[in-house]
């Protein structure tokens, strides 16, 4: 199995984990494809990966550390294809959503 389709896979099943509430492992998913898209030394994989573990964050309720893979990843996002790409608007947009949010517990 080629790398990028293997990148995929874990991308894939990464991002179900996290929906079925498996966060754990929807984080080593995410991890294990970061690196092959390190590895593939490309960017835009690298952009969307770190955006998905950034949504896994902020589902496991790690505000911080969402907004640092939102930021990593919209940075990546750019240097793959330019600022105002589809996949930066997206990182974006979950960026400001994360941000806007209210703190946990407030009223």
């Amino acid at each position: 199995m080629s790398l990028l389709r293997q990148l995929g896979l874990l991308n894939r099943e990464g991002m179900k984990a996290c929906n079925e509430g498996k966060l754990d492992d929807a984080l080593f998913q995410l991890i294990q494809a970061d690196r092959m898209a390190k590895e593939m030394d490309s960017r835009l994989h690298e952009a969307k990966i770190r955006n998905n573990i950034g949504l896994v964050h902020q589902v496991s309720g790690k505000k911080d550390e969402a907004s640092a893979c939102f930021k990593l990843a919209a940075h990546f996002a750019v240097e793959g294809a330019g600022e105002g790409n589809a996949l930066h608007k997206a990182i974006v947009r979950n960026l400001t959503r994360l941000e806007s949010a209210s703190p946990a517990g407030a009223v």
